[in-house]
């Protein structure tokens, strides 16, 4: 696991592309409100 990412602390405000390729950090996406984060591995 990564050291910045601990059980009961905030996520890293992290930056990445969005559906258009747009570079976007995640307290833009929340705008201040709750955000959940869910990972995917595999394919679709």
């Amino acid at each position: 696991m990564h050291p910045d990412i601990i059980v009961g602390k905030p996520f890293p405000d992290l930056t990445l592309p969005d559906h258009r390729g747009e570079l976007i950090t995640l307290s833009e996406l929340a705008n201040g409100f709750p955000l959940i984060l869910s990972f995917y591995r595999g394919y679709w």
